[in-house]
């Protein structure tokens, strides 16, 4: 594939969308998954050997904290047997609260009482919610016991309790594995779907032997606790039902039946689960042209979602953009494609940034670009699905600091911490410090190391980085830009200074998706996108100077307006009614 071709996957112009469409556009490029010869796959650190600091452990702590919350903790978590969403809510809190426990190094006082409370809030089946019924299977049911299977599965294998691996095994014998060849029957046409909905899906509609949620497609978020509980077990049964949920999955329409793109990533993620064990390559081909889809026609201008897929009138769903961020992460990881892991930049800082709030938890917002140029709140906080979510978006971020391979030593995003890394059997301990994303500067300190022969540090270059320099104890190295990464070959030793420093471009950028006003623009200084605040519109040419002031905050030289920095979490520090109004596109003066 050509940079080239490459490139207009991820930057689509209007009339070739509206000319082509988008699922045509995702099957005409060749993907970067299905050609060449495999590359060797690079692997993040475990939780243990990481210690984040600066911007990052801020904003882990207040998830952490938020989730310790009095409606976190047992037994408010658990909702009984007539439930709507049977097991969801017990599940995404056990997930978030066993990931940033692991990835603070600070175990929740509240997970202990939960996990203890678990099978006396379970049915005599050993799961939540009423008994399964085969003939009318509710998916939401099934949705829910995706979260309670993944946080169990993170659990044991953090702690090993055989107490916690028998109530996954009872969830996959009792729940999981009597819907073998249901799955066949999920209703996969349109006409069989309601496109209508609120914030909380509800069952809407019997078909084919299913109850159907509003949240399209939302039986495949089980798909995500069932291939991460195989991981697990390696059952020859499970592999079974997991191959059969594939198979249905993968002819789903997603537009058409303007699917839930919370489901669809988490569905997403689960395929880049089977592939990392099975490498059919026929699953990351498959992610890769969802993602596409994903990212042409339901993310919006500030790298959020649209709640459903072709649903611009919708809302951003937190759960939905921290899921995209871990796609975007991993397709990165498998095929080495440098625009997905620019991609999980901008989605971190925009969207998920900008979805956090002052109490750490998450809430929504309206769809940027559609109708009018501001991004406004809709709902504060959404307690009941994305503030739990946050729990996982922080922890894969803090774990996402850094991948190794053999003689290698990525560093694919920015933060303070302290890391010990194993490169090749051998250790290396670094401290990095840095003043990204507000401007391109990145400090490593070798603490320890057994090294003794030269590694590749490769440090991002993304395409909003110009001037990457790379100096080792003060003296310049001439770097390797290739594949979006900047590298030297160099041997640490301890008290060696590695820095790595660049100049963030400040530019506008036209709207990105084709439901979007015409003749808008934004404006970002290296990742980060920069808005107004305020309610009433104002107007920039695209080509205004901008200065910087505080850290991402610039100003519009001559005049009195300002720009700053959209994932400020401080400035929503308002009236939880307050609809904080963001001004994020702008158009001609």
């Amino acid at each position: 594939m050509t940079s080239k071709a490459n490139a207009s996957l991820f930057h689509l112009d209007r009339r070739t969308f509206v000319t082509a469409g988008a699922a045509t556009i995702a099957m005409r490029y060749p993907l970067l998954a299905s050609i060449g010869e495999p590359v060797g796959v690079v692997r993040p650190l475990d939780f243990e050997q990481i210690k984040a600091g600066g911007d990052l452990a801020i904003r882990a702590d207040m998830s952490f904290q938020r989730l310790q919350g009095d409606i976190y903790r047992s037994p408010q978590i658990f909702k009984g047997a007539e439930a709507e969403w049977p097991g969801d809510w017990e599940g995404r809190i056990l997930l978030g609260l066993t990931l940033l426990s692991r990835a603070t190094g600070t175990t929740a006082p509240s997970l202990a009482k939960m996990i203890q409370d678990y099978p006396r809030h379970m049915n005599e089946f050993g799961y939540f919610g009423k008994a399964l019924d085969t003939n009318s299977i509710n998916e939401q049911q099934l949705s829910g016991h995706g979260w309670v299977l993944r946080g169990l599965c993170e659990l044991y294998e953090w702690k090993h309790d055989p107490a916690v691996l028998h109530m996954i095994r009872a969830i996959v014998d009792n729940l999981a594995l009597p819907t073998r060849g249901a799955y066949r029957n999920y209703p996969i046409e349109p006409s069989h779907r309601v496109t209508r909905g609120g914030v909380i899906g509800n069952l809407d509609a019997s078909q084919s032997g299913w109850m159907l949620s509003s949240d399209i497609g939302c039986a495949f978020i089980f798909l995500d606790g069932v291939t991460h509980a195989w991981t697990i077990l390696r059952t020859r049964e499970l592999k079974d039902l997991i191959d059969e949920m594939i198979e249905r999955f993968l002819p789903l329409d997603l537009i058409v039946v303007k699917a839930q793109t919370h489901a669809s990533l988490t569905s997403m993620r689960a395929l880049l689960r089977v592939y990392e064990q099975s490498q059919d390559s026929r699953l990351l081909f498959a992610v890769e042209e969802r993602y596409a889809l994903y990212r042409t026609l339901a993310m919006n201008e500030h790298f959020a979602n649209y709640n459903w897929f072709d649903r611009p009138d919708s809302w951003t769903e937190p759960c939905a953009i921290i899921d995209s961020f871990i796609v975007a992460t991993q397709l990165w990881r498998f095929t080495m494609n440098p625009h997905y892991l620019e991609d999980a930049h901008l989605i971190w800082f925009n969207g998920i940034g900008r979805g956090q709030r002052p109490n750490g938890g998450y809430g929504t917002d309206s769809c940027s670009g559609v109708a009018n140029p501001f991004l406004k709140i809709l709902v504060y906080e959404a307690t009941w699905c994305c503030t739990m979510r946050g729990g996982e978006g922080h922890a894969r971020s803090i774990q996402y600091s850094y991948f190794t391979r053999p003689g290698e030593v990525f560093i694919p995003f920015f933060n303070d911490s302290t890391a010990h890394l194993e490169v090749g059997g051998e250790h290396l301990a670094l401290r990095q410090t840095t003043e990204y994303p507000y401007r391109g500067h990145v400090r490593l300190e070798v603490l320890s190391t057994t090294l003794k022969s030269p590694i590749a540090f490769r440090f991002l270059a993304a395409e909003w980085m110009a001037h990457q320099r790379i100096n080792l104890n003060g003296q310049a190295i001439r770097p390797l830009i290739k594949d979006g990464f900047a590298s030297a070959h160099i041997l640490p030793k301890p008290g060696d200074i590695v820095e790595y420093n660049c100049s963030l471009i400040v530019r506008a950028h036209g709207t990105r998706n084709p439901h979007s006003i015409l003749n808008y623009y934004s404006f970002r200084a290296g990742p980060l996108m920069l808005v107004h605040l305020g309610g009433d519109e104002i107007r920039l040419p695209r080509n205004s100077p901008l200065s910087p002031e505080a850290q991402g905050t610039y100003r519009v030289p001559g005049t009195e307006l300002r720009l700053s920095r959209i994932n400020d979490v401080n400035s929503l520090d308002l009236p939880q009614k307050d609809p904080c109004l963001r001004q994020v596109l702008f158009r001609q003066a």
